[in-house]
């Protein structure tokens, strides 16, 4: 099948949209969901209006949460106005993807499936796998929960399948960059424009996208490099004070780290942690413990006081609102649900672009024996 070009996949974006405001709710919303609603209508309406763009990045520090948001709310709710929603910026999202608009990788060589941009590579066009992680996961969470949901599959099954196969070629233009070890039963993700291992939020993020995608498709593709990247991972955590983990943004492959990364990009790696253990991936119970100390007792200081790094903070409040990305562990950890609900009535999460990322994380039910 040939890919859309950019006139008729904005012109897809702009039927779904349309028809999303048709399409009634199933229940009341709860006074959250309503505030979801308010918040991600004029968002996604304002995003789909956007150009084309070629800088990929943009896209994955701005659009991606929003894509996030609508999917795990999606998850909870099932409101089918959701599922058009992701759609309709799903679509548009791919119209900017460099095969779609035959944009050279410069350092590969090679047009890929994916999100390129020259912003972090010295002008030089590089699709980045933590930009493309960023966009196709959420895509595939989308297929990953019509999937489940039989009302859901008879409307917006064909949907599902497309974004899925989307979201699919785009990790799978990255596969040739994994690697195995150093330890046993390890894994890390190489990066051709650095000449060395990706930092943990970079794989990760592209890991995130390969446990969505075996979630839609019900088969453990990829399984055995999750596995690996989260064995990686956990063995590059450090104990902490006060019954902590803390870790560095650019773990060594080997020898010691003392580093701490920032609380913005160690959201995407506490979020791997979470759904690696809700699959009984490599992290256990004690982990999500040590995790809520780091966020609760080295990060979350007051709601005026938020740390910049996991770990022991000096400085404050750079980040503040990204604690919001790090909302899937409170469906485990009551105590964390409870902070972040206060944490919501603030200055800070108010005045967030990702607070329906964080409403929607938490509005997510609490895990039985979590």
């Amino acid at each position: 099948m040939r890919p859309l070009s950019p006139q008729n996949s904005l012109l897809l974006t702009a039927l779904a949209l349309a028809a999303s405001a048709l399409i009634p709710l199933r229940a009341a919303p709860s006074a959250r969901q309503a505030e979801f609603d308010a918040l991600v209508e004029p968002a996604v309406r304002q995003a789909v209006r956007k150009p084309v763009t070629t800088e990929g990045g943009s896209l994955a520090w701005g659009e991606s949460y929003l894509l996030a948001a609508l999917a795990e709310m999606l998850e909870t709710g099932r409101d089918p106005r959701h599922a058009a929603q992701v759609v309709a910026l799903a679509d548009h999202v791919l119209a900017s993807r460099d095969d779609r608009q035959n944009l050279r990788d410069e350092v590969r060589g090679r047009v890929m499936p994916a999100w390129g941009s020259t912003k972090y590579s010295k002008d030089r066009r590089f699709a980045w796998a933590v930009h493309t992680g960023m966009l196709a996961a959420p895509m595939a969470g989308f297929a990953a929960t019509v999937g489940r949901d039989a009302a859901l599959k008879d409307r917006f099954g064909a949907d599902a399948a497309r974004l899925l196969r989307a979201a699919e070629e785009s990790v799978a233009a990255f596969a040739g960059e994994y690697r195995d070890g150093p330890g046993a039963g390890e894994g890390h993700v190489v990066c051709p424009y650095l000449g060395k291992h990706l930092p943990l939020n970079m794989q990760n993020a592209l890991a995130r996208a390969w446990i969505a995608i075996d979630d839609a498709t019900g088969r453990p593709d990829h399984r055995e490099r999750i596995e690996r990247l989260a064995r990686f991972m956990k063995n590059r955590l450090r104990a902490g004070p006060d019954g902590s983990l803390v870790w560095g943004y650019w773990p060594p492959l080997t020898g010691e780290d003392k580093a701490f990364e920032d609380i913005s990009h160690a959201s995407i790696n506490v979020d791997f942690l979470v759904l690696c253990h809700e699959r009984g991936i490599v992290f256990n119970r004690g982990d999500l413990a040590a995790v809520e100390s780091t966020l609760l007792r080295l990060v979350l200081l007051a709601d005026d006081r938020v740390g910049d790094r996991a770990g022991p903070n000096v400085k404050f409040n750079t980040y503040a609102d990204a604690v919001l990305r790090w909302g899937r562990l409170a469906r485990h950890r009551p105590a964390v649900q409870t902070r972040l609900e206060r944490f919501f009535e603030g200055t800070a999460a108010r005045a967030s672009s990702q607070r329906p990322l964080g409403l929607a994380l938490l509005a997510s039910p609490p895990v039985a024996g979590n």
